[in-house]
């Protein structure tokens, strides 16, 4: 039982201790913020590092620790190229603590306003001393039923959510339909506005514009125009045959009439 209880504590303090100390790799001129402090590699030698707290610079030797503006720094290596490409390893731990309710010379109510209290109407966060958007998440209310509106650390939150019936959709565009599909909303032209809009080459059929939609509807004893022409060339097929059928037979009759006349003559 001992064992466990002494296993709990040695990995609880390897968090506390992953947590107040860190490692960092930075190139010359790059920087980096912790616990609230703008920690910057100015420059790099074979054996030593300029670095800057905040405001304060100083020069760290390779295997050397110094205490910069409140922030312990300890330059485990350096690797010197002799232009940019340089890069230094170095571990950073406060030498504070945040937390203590005590406003020690180093923070201050931007990287510790726990201790350090905001001034005014500003309000302290994770992110430090803010004047603060909103209270309550009513406050956030956009409006749009298809965002959850929340306050968080004194800031407006808008998350997007998936839609469940058309009217969420309605984009106050009177030239678009609106609708839920699949979670997401739809806004889409009409396919017409007027029956102008639904016009085709067919006469034989009523275009109209109805609900946004295009309808077609047939037109009764109505024929195309290709119709038409093909039956006025029937008539005047069947009008020739008749006429080449009367002619025929006129010539037989006439044939008929001369052998008569021949007889009796």
């Amino acid at each position: 039982m001992r064992r466990i209880l002494f296993a709990i504590i040695f990995i609880l303090l390897l968090q506390l201790t992953s947590q107040s100390v860190l490692a960092h790799v930075l190139k010359q001129g790059e920087e980096v913020t912790f616990e609230g402090r703008k920690i910057k590699v100015v420059a790099l030698q074979q054996e030593k590092a300029v670095i800057q707290v905040d405001e304060e610079k100083s020069i760290i030797n390779k295997g050397q620790s110094k205490t910069v503006n409140g922030v312990t720094i300890k330059v485990t290596d350096i690797l010197y190229a002799g232009d940019e490409s340089s890069s230094v390893t170095f571990n950073t731990e406060l030498s504070y603590s945040c937390g203590d309710l005590t406003c020690s010379p180093f923070e201050n109510s931007k990287n510790c306003c726990s201790d350090c209290p905001c001034q005014g109407n500003e309000r302290c966060t994770s992110s430090g001393c803010i004047i603060p958007e909103c209270f309550l998440n009513d406050d956030c209310n956009d409006n749009n039923e298809l965002t959850k509106d929340s306050c968080q650390d004194y800031k407006c939150k808008h998350q997007e959510i998936s839609c469940t019936k058309d009217s969420q959709c309605n984009d106050n565009n009177p030239d678009t339909d609106d609708f839920c599909s699949s979670g997401e909303c739809q806004n889409l032209p009409p396919i017409c506005k007027s029956d102008e809009d639904c016009k085709d080459e067919n006469p034989c059929t009523l275009d109209q514009c109805i609900n946004r939609d295009c309808g077609y509807k047939k037109i009764e004893n109505c024929s195309q125009p290709e119709e038409k022409e093909e039956s006025k060339e029937k008539i005047l097929e069947e009008k020739d045959e008749v006429i080449q059928v009367t002619e025929k037979e006129e010539g037989i009759f006439r044939r008929i009439m001369n052998w008569i006349k021949n007889i009796f003559s």
